[in-house]
């Protein structure tokens, strides 16, 4: 069966005979022994070792009694001894179950009770009640008795693998049992479904007790590739998981979805973290309701990434439902159609089948079915019912999601909401029931419900309960004594009685009411919160905001008090945007109060100062040690073969064009990748995105990968030998650029990684080394000045730029300025505001002024003062560049490359035929910042960070003012004006770019934002 017929989706595929997971490991064990297969904080296991260590554990176990049909506990966290327990317990033909030693005590003793008695695997028996510690077994990766001598032990599809615990409505605890056949079926899907070739990387992405951690460690190793597992807790850090994906150029992971909206949103904005995921080819997206809006932006950051929707409950073998979103899925991003030899089916309260488009609970069926809740026949019984449909879809039993969904013409399922009061938070699958009957058995409370409260698209619990002197204190610390952090609710509200209707039961809307009102007072104080100076008062606002708690205190734990993941984030970010220092989660876990938070502000910021003060001794330096002196550079007689940095960006990938499309120069190109294949797909990407690729750019167009802040460039011996005598010009264009971000933050490679290309320029042959800077670097010169700057103006007679990025671009001029007067043959171009050009349109979305220009036409006005700067396309900008790096006559010297038209950004969608409102610069602000946090519009909530809030409307009008540069009205260009007639490069009107960037950025905007 496929398609849709009368309300059924899904199909049977022949996968041959049976084998099990630990059997396909096997497989790729007996082929590629020394191949990597499981690494984890800079350890590695090859298959060879994984399964000699996993005989020598089941060996162990066995020993202990432990055999086919037996369930074990695994009180684990991720280490290389997870993967090992997990494969031993399934060749002996027993299911493991997760369990995690930061659970309370008290939830680890309740999960412990639902499983039979019998070893408990674990690194230690303290984490252990006290009343289970002779059970403890420990296991140690260096304490196991490697062996090739495999258990002789015959697996079939219908024995049970592994266990998962989920939240019971009863308060106690359900372990949903799942088979062999049911899990082998999902990765021989995958296998298919990815195409896989053995040479996958995946990240062990979840949590070690959701069973979607379970694919992500072993399909790899069923296919020959390699499975990465964090250390446990830094999923929670996306800033450390960019990293993990950049180190092993990881090409498969999976994220919660409001997890990826927050990776999202961290890459959109800045180009170094997007690069770091470059390695990427797909992604699994679920638990959640996915975002169109986050996986179609990822999808255009990233073009060739494949993102997959993922849906499937933990009863039925991880996941059985799949999507590979496209474009054409719009705002509707379906959860898909059921895997091989899974089926779904849309029914009524009387399991009869509902038409499609029709409303109903999503029941599944087929191999993927588990064996129901282990203990538990009468859960079993009201989940697991009989099939009533054995001509559709095969087995004996169908499982009862309680979620609502449709299907659609085409079969495919769509999601509706819950039927039941489960509901997910972040990921994490909670029972209302559950915390309710943990509340009930806190000391004074006779009756409790919970709700969930959501304030701006972000959910939290809700905790009423009634009975004599209780407090929202004394509450909340027992809970947290009970229950996992992810299930302790936000907000407490003791009642005398409960509101009850006129048949007795509890009044819910009335609970609602009291909840409401909770929360629009909570968002008048915050609202009334006004923006500080102060570094003690913007942290603890951040944190207030994020928590929706305007009571929250300088000494308030941010975790204690219901802080996740989600909300670090939105903590930091608006940390790091208001006082100008960088601050991630891990910070925020570390210091998880205000005021512990503030001390290591002030601490950074007094080795920021530091740092800066080193900074500009060390640009008094040379570029290259003193025992490593400069030689002349030399001109070549051809240029055959030009290095560029920076390819994949707005401007570079414009150089590269430019460069190629000239004919006859092979471009060799730095990106940040996993090998050189990728960095080539990489600017073949760039340039594809913006309409400038070529096929017959092929063959003369390299790519490299290299990272600007690595020592070396992240080059090998032999690379880095191979680029230093190939190259005879290095182009660099390459930086850091992050606007909120201090100097320390762009130092390493905007700074050291210039001192290394130097390097590689001198390395061999001197070549010319053309760096692209910007006139940000002379800015705050420019501005003193009583004329405008010329183009030989010294960096170091000049005064420092305030911005980090700009900063680094002017210590790096200065290290070149030394590099120059030792015999480096260096050209400096200085970029104004570089625009989009008339062939495209195409914007650098992460660009100020685009996000300026954008806000105008999506919300219909601006602020009424005028914003001055030169509008360079990047055509002109490119066309330039070109000629200076093919004209021996300017090599050596430094060029002001900007449009010569002084330009009011106000006047811009004028000319573009659109009509724009002037209001005050006051309201501009308040609505970009309202209209962005109301629709968690990401370019607007950016814009907003970057725009002058505070001060009276005259205060804000002179810096609104001064937002943007005037470039032409400070700077000269005299050198590259002689360039440009040489080349005969006319300045052109900017009637075409302007018509041609409205136009597409009213095609990406569509209608216009409301704004109320």
């Amino acid at each position: 069966m496929t398609g849709n017929t009368r309300g059924f989706t899904g199909r049977a595929v022949d996968f041959g005979p049976f084998r099990s997971v630990p059997a396909m490991i096997e497989e790729q064990t007996d082929r590629s022994p020394e191949r990597p297969a499981v690494t984890y904080d800079g350890r590695t296991l090859t298959y060879g070792q994984l399964d000699d260590l996993v005989n020598g554990l089941a060996a162990t176990l066995a020993g202990h009694g432990v055999g086919k049909g037996d369930v074990v506990a695994a009180l684990l966290v991720n280490s290389l001894e997870l993967p090992v327990a997990y494969l031993a317990l399934m060749k002996l033909g027993a299911a493991f179950v997760p369990l995690d030693p930061s659970w309370p005590v008290e939830r680890v003793r309740d999960t412990l009770g639902v499983l039979p008695d019998g070893p408990v695997l674990c690194a230690g028996g303290e984490r252990l009640p006290p009343e289970a510690a002779n059970r403890a077994v420990t296991v140690g990766i260096d304490a196991i008795v490697p062996t090739s001598h495999r258990p002789a032990v015959d697996v079939g599809p219908d024995d049970l693998a592994y266990g998962y615990f989920t939240s019971g409505t009863t308060g106690t605890p359900k372990c949903a049992m799942n088979r062999h056949g049911g899990l082998a079926n999902r990765l021989r899907f995958m296998t298919r479904y990815f195409g896989a070739t053995g040479d996958d990387v995946v990240l062990q992405n979840s949590r070690h007790t959701s069973d979607s951690a379970l694919w992500q460690l072993f399909w790899p190793l069923t296919t020959g590739g390699r499975t990465v597992l964090p250390v446990q807790g830094d999923f929670l850090n996306l800033r450390h998981t960019i990293d993990l994906i950049a180190r092993y150029g990881i090409t498969t992971a999976d994220f919660v979805s409001s997890v990826f909206n927050a990776l999202v949103a961290i890459v959109d904005g800045d180009p170094a973290a997007l690069r770091g995921l470059s390695s990427l080819r797909r992604l699994v997206v679920g638990s959640e309701a996915v975002s169109p809006r986050a996986v179609h932006r990822l999808m255009a950051l990233l073009p060739g990434l494949g993102i997959t929707n993922g849906y499937g409950p933990t009863e039925a073998s991880i996941g059985m439902v799949f999507h590979r979103v496209s474009a054409a899925d719009g705002d509707a991003v379906p959860l898909g159609r059921p895997i091989d030899n899974c089926y779904a089916v849309v029914v009524d309260d009387d399991l009869r089948p509902v038409p499609p488009g029709t409303t109903g609970e999503i029941a599944i069926g087929g191999v993927c079915l588990g064996a129901g809740y282990l203990g538990d026949p009468a859960a079993t019984a009201r989940a697991f019912v009989g099939n009533p449909f054995p001509d559709q879809i095969p087995g004996e039993r169908l499982y009862l999601t309680g979620d609502l969904g449709h299907l659609d013409d085409e079969g495919r399922l769509f999601f509706s909401g819950r039927k039941d009061f489960q509901v997910k938070i972040h990921g994490v699958r909670i029972e209302l029931g559950e915390i309710a009957a943990a509340a009930q058995r806190c000391p004074g409370v006779l009756q409790a419900e919970v709700l969930v409260a959501e304030q701006a698209g972000v959910k939290a619990l809700a905790l009423f309960a009634s009975g004599r002197g209780l407090t929202a204190d004394a509450l909340a610390a027992e809970l947290r004594r009970t229950l996992p952090r992810t299930s302790v609710p936000r907000y407490f509200f003791p009642l005398a009685e409960m509101p009850l209707h006129d048949n007795g039961k509890v009044d819910r809307g009335r609970l609602q009411e009291i909840l409401d009102g909770r929360l629009s007072e909570d968002s008048a104080l915050l609202a009334e919160s006004a923006p500080t100076a102060c570094l003690s008062d913007q942290v603890l606002r951040a944190m207030r905001s994020a928590l929706g708690w305007p009571g929250l205190t300088a000494e308030t734990h941010f975790a204690e008090s219901g802080g996740d993941s989600i909300q670090a984030l939105s903590v930091v970010h608006m940390i790091t945007a208001e006082t100008g220092v960088r601050v991630d989660v891990k910070d925020l876990y570390d210091h998880p109060t205000a005021a512990a938070l503030t001390l290591l502000i002030e601490r950074r910021r007094r080795d920021h100062d530091a740092i800066e003060e080193e900074s500009v001794l060390m640009a008094r330096d040379s570029a290259v040690p003193d025992g490593e002196p400069i030689r002349q550079a030399s001109r070549p007689e051809r240029l055959r073969t030009v290095l560029v940095t920076g390819a994949t960006g707005f401007v570079g990938s414009r150089l590269v064009h430019e460069l190629l499309d000239r004919g006859g120069l092979r471009v060799c190109c730095l990106v940040r990748a996993a090998d050189d294949e990728a960095a080539t797909a990489r600017v073949v990407a760039a340039l594809t995105e913006r309409g400038l690729w070529e096929p017959r750019f092929a063959d003369r167009l390299e790519g490299y990968a290299g990272d600007l802040a690595l020592p070396g460039l992240g080059l090998d011996g032999s690379t880095w030998e191979h680029l230093a005598r190939a190259c005879d010009l290095v182009l660099h264009n390459g930086a850091m650029v992050n606007f909120l971000f201090d100097y320390r933050a762009h130092r390493q490679a905007n700074v050291r990684g210039t001192i290394e290309l130097v390097r590689l320029a001198m390395a061999h042959h001197p070549v010319p080394l053309h760096y692209v800077s910007t006139l940000g670097a002379l800015q705050a010169e420019a501005l003193h000045r009583g004329e405008r700057v010329p183009e030989d103006c010294d960096p170091a007679l000049a005064r420092p730029p305030g911005g980090g990025y700009s900063r680094s671009k002017w210590i790096a001029e200065r290290y070149l300025a030394e590099a120059r007067r030792r015999g480096a043959l260096v050209t400096v171009l200085r970029l104004g505001e570089v625009m989009p050009s008339a062939d495209n349109g195409y914007p650098n979305p992460v660009a100020f002024t685009h996000l300026l220009l954008s806000a105008f036409l999506r919300l219909g006005v601006r602020p009424d003062v005028p914003t001055r700067t030169d509008y360079t396309p990047v055509d002109y900008v490119a066309s330039r560049v070109a000629a200076a790096v093919s004209d021996p006559e300017v090599w050596g010297r430094t060029l002001h490359v900007f449009r010569a038209e002084s330009v009011s950004f106000d006047d811009v969608p004028a000319r573009a035929g659109v009509p724009v409102t002037p209001i005050p610069c006051g309201d501009f602000a308040r609505l970009v910042r309202e209209t962005g946090r109301a629709g968690g519009d990401r370019e607007l909530i950016t814009l907003a960070s970057l725009l002058p809030a505070a001060g009276d409307e005259e205060e804000l009008r002179r810096a609104f003012g001064g937002l943007l540069t005037d470039n032409p009205a400070l700077f000269r260009k005299d050198e590259c004006h002689r360039l440009e007639q040489r080349w005969r490069l006319g300045e052109g009107t900017l009637d075409g770019p302007i018509a041609a960037y409205h136009a597409r950025l009213a095609g990406t905007a569509g209608q216009r934002v409301p704004t109320g």
